[in-house]
């Protein structure tokens, strides 16, 4: 891996987190404690999840690194996104 590819992906991750913690911010602002909106904002994390983490796959994968399986799965290595998602 270059050092200009390690600072371009350092860059994506940076960018996908702004994105993911904007996304929440506003879900939180939309849920505003109302319980009708609970399943809503619970969604809307989710999904914030699931783009910042297929944001981060995806500049990984341009990176071309070839260390095999780098464990980019999700939070939890092993665990996927099933675990994750049943709790929304």
């Amino acid at each position: 891996m270059s050092y200009s590819g390690e600072q371009t992906f350092r860059a994506a991750v940076l960018a996908a987190e702004g994105v993911r913690q904007q996304a929440k911010a506003v879900a939180f602002v939309a849920y505003g404690f109302v319980a009708a909106n609970l399943a809503t904002y619970q969604t809307a994390l989710a999904d914030a999840d699931v783009a910042y983490f297929t944001a981060v796959n995806t500049a990984f994968n341009a990176l071309n690194e070839t260390t095999g399986n780098a464990g980019m799965n999700g939070p939890i290595p092993g665990a996927g996104w099933t675990p994750m998602l049943a709790v929304a």
